[in-house]
């Protein structure tokens, strides 16, 4: 059994707070005093001599028997027991002591949260007249008031140095808690585990790569994690079977090779022998399954291997699966063949989490927020930053998540001088960043670098080349958010994409937004004729296709017949056609005959969204956590390195991408810069 909370007799022993609650007040547990009724109870029913004691508890010491009598008194003060009438040590003449309580696991955090209080019931104040009314009460009351309602109580911040923490996983038995680790100014994570019963922290791989998204296999015996080279990427094992300051000492394996463009999801061995992992195929994510061999406790070797499910992200507890697929996340079930069994939906506005019971969700952002069975939200905890990932173990109630702040800021590249130049402030998050076709005008969406319910618009904003400010174009309520932005040829209008699926069009000198067609979800397939003078775009009805032409001038739509429907260059084409970034991927693949893997340029396509001129494409490359600019020039048929633009070092969740002007000489760029994350700890109440 797990020793971390268990109950002798009636007494509950936390071996992470060192201390007991006898009658229910909670009392301090000394070191050795834990560690005697530890070995009590692994040798029970057998007596333990006063010799073998004194050899496990004081090794290398020398005491006398007298100490060992001393600290069995002290136990039995502590848990109201006696020598003449023991209910928990019982003292054997000649032989020792014997543990005579009866052991048991503690209900867990979740168990306890899903029992309902018990109801005082209701005297009867009338019998006859208000029996209708007690049945209607009855009907009508929601009983779910008296169950336990969780709450987080503030234990403490783990970090609080510069550099950022991140990747969180905490061990089967929660007593430690796994995390990657980069210093403000170095560009590789360190592996690093917290042990929460001593309150202190190991680097277990400080090895010049980067080694992240540590995970534990679900017998604890192993701790899975990526190490990342400029040009190299695998998934590595090591041994944790022992005492946490020989981890370093211990057996890594390295298990298989991935792809160093990759943003990594955690690594899942569960007890049946199969390991989970997030790998690309076909130009898509998927889930997929190895066959994992034991050897011992130092060895694993992986066979057949099998995808079973297309996921740009998962989550797993136990048996439980929760997986993004198609900007939808997906619950199901793991069965023992490795096959997901899907069971529903995860209706969670926010990125979701398991919560501590069954079937609530945790979610992160600008707050901490309990999503309850039955659709009640609560705000848990407000941070300072944003909550960028959550951990938590149900067997202890603790809550770990990360919090703090990144810079998403603009830049425009100059070719011929070869020099980045800023475009935008630091103070907030600049994404969707587009550049006229003449280079003269600069638009992007900007929103607060921290979530705030009173502010309830995003901003569109415009940088004019001979301005030294940007002016704001437009303001748009959060629902309407700009996901793409594109200037007329002309530059005289912008067309505006929303989040809602509402198209917009302004003109940039009167500022003013009119909609072309509000919130349709098949709305795709949006560019410009050349001249500028119309807008052309694509829905479904009825499962047909069908494109329509916006006119600027009568701000009227027409549906074009068949024989009209136009043929859409790549030039011409945007993140609104479904096939984008996969045709310019499989494009690239061709043209470069290789030079990039299809499934490298497929993780680095989709993490900075490329940019296509009059004579070529601008895209990135992610090798390790190194980004850099890459120019394949359609007409002189070359490939050709132009910069590097900064370092990857975490998903922060934003839109990243590239916009080029129609003769390729100005580009603009996001990049991230100065991350900054700390751990923060929370421990769940029940009422």
């Amino acid at each position: 059994m797990q020793f971390e909370r268990f109950l002798l007799n009636d007494v509950l022993i936390d071996t992470q707070k060192m201390s007991v609650k006898v009658d229910g007040i909670w009392l301090p547990l000394e070191h050795k005093q834990l560690a005697l009724i530890r070995l009590l109870i692994e040798k029970s029913p057998e007596p333990v001599s006063r010799d073998e004691i004194i050899n496990q508890l004081w090794p290398n010491l020398v005491v006398s028997d007298n100490s060992v009598s001393q600290l069995v008194a002290q136990i039995r003060k502590t848990l109201n027991d006696t020598s003449k009438e023991p209910t928990f040590i019982k003292t054997v003449p000649r032989l020792g002591y014997q543990c005579i309580a009866i052991v048991a696991s503690a209900p867990t955090l979740a168990q306890r949260a899903n029992s309902p209080q018990k109801n005082i019931p209701i005297n009867w104040l009338v019998l006859g007249v208000c029996i209708g009314f007690i049945i209607t009460f009855i009907a009508l009351f929601d009983f779910n008031i008296f169950k336990s309602t969780p709450k987080i109580k503030y234990i403490s911040r783990i970090t609080s140095s510069p550099g950022a923490e991140a990747y969180l996983s905490f061990s089967p038995n929660g007593r430690f808690l796994a995390y990657s680790q980069i210093v403000t100014g170095q560009s590789q994570y360190d592996l690093v585990v917290h042990d929460l019963q001593t309150n202190s922290s190991h680097t277990i791989k400080s090895s010049g790569y980067s080694e992240q998204a540590p995970n534990w296999s679900e017998d604890g015996k192993w701790l899975l994690y990526y190490r990342y080279s400029p040009f190299s990427c695998e998934v590595r094992g090591l041994s944790v079977h022992n005492a946490i300051e020989l981890w370093r000492l211990n057996r890594d394996v390295s298990l298989l090779e991935c792809d160093s463009a990759q943003v990594p999801q955690k690594v899942i061995l569960n007890k049946s022998g199969q390991l989970f992992v997030n790998e690309m195929s076909q130009g898509r994510k998927g889930i997929v399954k190895y066959n994992i061999n034991m050897d011992d406790i130092n060895n694993l070797s992986l066979s057949k291997k099998e995808t079973i499910a297309q996921a740009e992200a998962y989550r797993t507890r136990g048996d439980q699966i929760i997986y993004k697929q198609d900007m939808q996340w997906l619950q199901g079930t793991i069965g023992k063949d490795g096959v997901i069994r899907k069971t529903g939906l995860v209706e969670v506005g926010d990125e979701p989490y398991f919560g501590l019971i069954d079937g609530s969700w945790l979610s992160a952002g600008s707050e901490l927020k309990l999503h309850s069975p039955g659709q009640q939200t609560s705000t848990l905890y407000k941070p300072y930053g944003e909550i960028s990932e959550i951990a938590i173990n149900s067997e202890t109630g603790l809550i770990a998540h990360t919090e703090g702040s990144a810079e998403v800021n603009l830049y425009e590249f100059s070719i011929t001088s070869n020099t980045f130049t800023a475009v935008s402030s630091n103070s907030r998050i600049d994404t969707q960043a587009t550049i006229s076709s003449d280079g003269m005008q600069v638009a992007y969406v900007s929103t607060t670098s921290h979530a705030d319910p009173q502010i309830t618009h995003v901003e569109v904003w415009l940088k004019h080349r001979f301005k030294s400010s940007p002016s704001l174009l437009t303001s748009l309520l959060k629902k309407d958010k700009p996901k793409l932005l594109l200037f007329s040829p002309n530059g005289e209008y912008l067309a505006m994409l929303s989040e809602s699926n509402t198209l917009f069009i302004i003109n940039t000198f009167s500022k003013i937004p009119r909609s072309v067609i509000k919130e349709n979800q098949t709305l795709q397939n949006i560019y410009w004729s050349n001249d500028g003078k119309s807008l052309y775009f694509k829905t479904i009805e009825e499962k047909r296709s069908q494109f329509w032409k916006h006119d600027i001038a009568s701000a009227s739509n027409t549906l074009l017949p068949e024989l009209e429907q136009p043929y859409t260059a790549l030039i011409n084409k945007n993140e609104s056609f479904g096939s984008y970034i996969n045709d310019i991927g499989v494009y690239l693949y061709e043209v470069l005959q290789g030079e990039v893997p299809l499934h490298h340029l497929s993780y680095s396509l989709e993490l900075y969204r490329p940019a296509i001129y009059k004579d070529g494409i601008y895209y990135v490359v992610r090798q390790g956590h190194q980004l850099s600019l890459f120019n394949y020039n359609i007409t002189e048929q070359t490939n050709e390195f132009v910069s590097d633009v900064g370092l990857y070092l975490y998903d922060v969740n934003v839109e990243l991408g590239l916009s080029a002007t129609s003769d390729g000489e100005y580009i603009i760029i996001n990049r991230i810069e100065n991350l900054e994350m700390d751990i923060v700890l929370h421990e769940f109440l029940t009422d």
